[in-house]
């Protein structure tokens, strides 16, 4: 399966939007995935993640014991830029 986050389109702080997409990495058919832009079966056994964030722009993909792990310890953990934690904190950082 691939999908296409775009975080950029919810504003709810960071710990709302690691637990949103910890509930679709359990549950990927029964979970309203509000900043979703695709959703695609690809076929695949990996889960890729194509995740927009303010001005970055990320690819995970994930077997299933990844996905475990990612929806328990949230996907801010697993990339190598800093996540603020409300979206008013990125606005100010980019108007600098």
């Amino acid at each position: 399966m691939r999908v296409k986050i775009n975080r950029n389109l919810c504003d709810a702080h960071l710990a709302f939007c690691e637990r949103c997409l910890g509930q679709f990495l359990k549950y990927p058919m029964g979970y309203e995935r509000r900043c979703f832009e695709e959703l695609e079966d690809d076929g695949k056994d990996l889960l890729t993640i194509e995740l927009h964030t303010g001005e970055h722009d990320i690819v995970l993909e994930l077997d299933g014991n990844q996905r475990r792990l990612l929806a328990g310890e949230g996907w801010a953990r697993f990339v190598d830029f800093a996540v603020p934690m409300y979206r008013e904190q990125q606005e100010r950082s980019r108007s600098k």
